[in-house]
């Protein structure tokens, strides 16, 4: 394996553990969520604006951390969405009148409103497109005013409503957002070419979510989906099976990434939002769709499942043997590969609360216990339990460094 490319083997080593087989080494995945901005000096602001500005703070976490996966430093930008008038997001700079270095911070709202369910299951597009889109973009207002199906009369008057100042001003902003937006990923697909020059393979970027957190964040409102489980079954069965067609569209776009590995965010199917009996019903069956979905299509799904999950494991096991990989944050991970580790490859083992506080000692005795415990037979990934934001180096580096040598079979 030494005689391998440094990007071959940190893939041989991933794949080799995901296959629930034993690799050289347990592989080393943090996950990031601020810390690219909070320990490099980089503004909100100015990285949400320009990703470039991140590229030194990339450049450093592989050279100081080498993980076997890179999770990418994809942020929203501040350009397209004060183009589009996003609602839904708050970010720093002028448009909300935040500091710079605020954090942006995803706002839970309700877009499908209880008397709108029923025209919402009968024409989805049409109601996404005239009701949704113009409230979660206050500069697509203009979208409320068309039309489709009287837009396609023989007669080309019906074509009069392109002419009205709102449609146009809605439209024009719709072609600089979109111009912002590719720009953006324009930069962001620069740096993960970059990560793939350096010997490193990137992850984060090509990312798909379930159904029902597809219908909860983006139309339902989070709340109010998850209480559907109970008080509007049918119409949210209804609602869910219209958010699976979207699958396919995300799988194309990962495919044009030429995506190894499949970024699934749960957000929903927490041990706290709902039942057993109501996340098999209406959560498991779009996960697991999303999850066959990136097989199928050549990518390993990486799960992460975000929250309490310890009445979902038995459920988990549902999936293809060797393809899946489980991050956790909150179960109980030697159990966790009881009932999982002959189908699935797991990952965690590293709070990160032990990462911001305390001393080095602490993470270096428990990087050993977890390796202990978890590695062997392979099928274990270590990673941290929540996204990284600010912690002390001197313990991400004794993590890094007693993994790297502890963590040899």
């Amino acid at each position: 394996m030494e005689q391998l490319p440094p990007i071959a083997q940190r893939g041989m080593r991933v794949q080799t553990a995901v296959s629930l087989r034993e690799p050289d080494r347990v592989p080393f995945i943090p996950t990031w969520n601020n810390f690219y901005q909070l320990e490099y000096g980089v503004s909100f602001q100015d990285s949400m604006t320009d990703p470039f500005t991140l590229n030194a703070a990339l450049d450093h976490v592989l050279d100081r951390y080498e993980p076997d996966l890179v999770y990418m430093p994809t942020v929203f930008p501040i350009p397209a969405m004060e183009r589009a008038g996003s609602t839904q997001c708050r970010f720093p700079g002028p448009y909300h009148n935040l500091p710079a270095d605020t954090p942006y911070q995803y706002i839970d709202k309700q877009f499908l409103q209880d008397e709108d369910y029923d025209a919402f299951l009968k024409d989805p597009n049409w109601f996404l497109f005239q009701k949704v889109l113009p409230q979660k973009y206050a500069n697509f207002g203009g979208l409320a005013l068309l039309n489709p199906p009287a837009m396609c009369n023989s007669v080309v008057y019906s074509l009069g409503v392109l002419g009205a100042p709102p449609v146009q001003e809605t439209l024009k902003a719709m072609l600089d957002t979109g111009n912002l937006v590719m720009e953006n990923l324009g930069k962001c697909a620069a740096q993960a070419q970059h990560t793939v020059e350096r010997g490193f393979i990137p992850f984060g970027g090509a990312t798909i979510m379930t159904p029902f957190d597809e219908f909860a964040d983006h139309i339902r409102g989070i709340m109010e989906a998850c209480m559907d489980c109970i008080e509007e079954p049918e119409r949210l069965e209804a609602a869910l099976e219209i958010c699976s067609r979207h699958i396919p569209t995300f799988i194309a776009n990962a495919k044009m990434q030429h995506a190894e590995y499949m970024f699934i965010p749960l957000h929903c199917g927490v041990d706290d939002f709902m039942s057993l009996e109501n996340y098999k019903r209406f959560y498991w069956p779009g996960l697991k769709k999303v999850i066959l979905a990136s097989i199928d299509a050549g990518m390993t799904p990486i799960v992460i499942c975000e929250g309490k999950y310890h009445t979902r494991l038995e459920v988990l096991a549902d999936v293809p043997k060797g393809k899946v990989i489980y991050f956790f944050e909150d179960v109980d991970l030697v159990k966790a590969k009881q009932i999982l580790g002959d189908v699935a490859c797991i990952g965690g083992g590293m709070p990160t609360e032990y990462l911001m506080m305390g001393g080095k000692q602490r993470v270096i005795d428990h990087t050993k216990k977890m390796i202990d415990l978890l590695a062997p037979g392979g099928g274990y990934i270590m990673t941290n339990t929540i996204a990284i934001d600010q912690v002390k180096t001197e313990n991400l580096e004794a993590w890094k460094d007693t993994l790297f040598d502890y963590g040899k079979y």
